[in-house]
């Protein structure tokens, strides 16, 4: 019985053994935390058709009287790995990272393009 079940488990598909993504799974409100020389709290808001970061999303940091603009590109691949370029005011971070098994959370490294010892760590939960 031991055998018929490893059996059977063998022949599934990848696709049905691993996570799948797509665009439409980075789409809605997230808030992402971070630090960008400074600590951010993050809307960050995706339309599920594109992978341009919606002109709403912004940062607050601490010390920074009104929200800071959040721009960028970010892209998704099927095995759930985010990537993509963001700017925060006027610093850009490139973005390497993973979107959880249930789709509602995200955690990954940035880094400055160019300068890969200027970099943190940032996470995110979907709203």
């Amino acid at each position: 019985m031991k055998k018929l079940m490893l059996a059977l488990i063998l022949t599934l598909p990848l696709s049905a053994q691993s996570a799948t993504c797509t665009q439409v799974d980075l789409g809605g409100s997230w808030k992402i935390y971070s630090v960008f020389d400074s600590p951010a709290r993050c809307t960050l808001i995706m339309p599920s058709n594109s992978s341009t970061v919606s002109t709403t999303s912004t940062c607050y940091l601490p010390g920074v009287v009104a929200s800071t603009p959040l721009r960028g590109t970010l892209n998704i691949a099927a095995d759930c790995h985010v990537y993509g370029t963001i700017t925060i005011g006027t610093l850009s971070r490139s973005i390497d990272g993973y979107i959880s098994k249930g789709k509602d959370s995200i955690s990954g490294a940035a880094w400055q393009p160019g300068n890969v010892y200027i970099g943190n760590q940032f996470s995110g939960v979907k709203q």
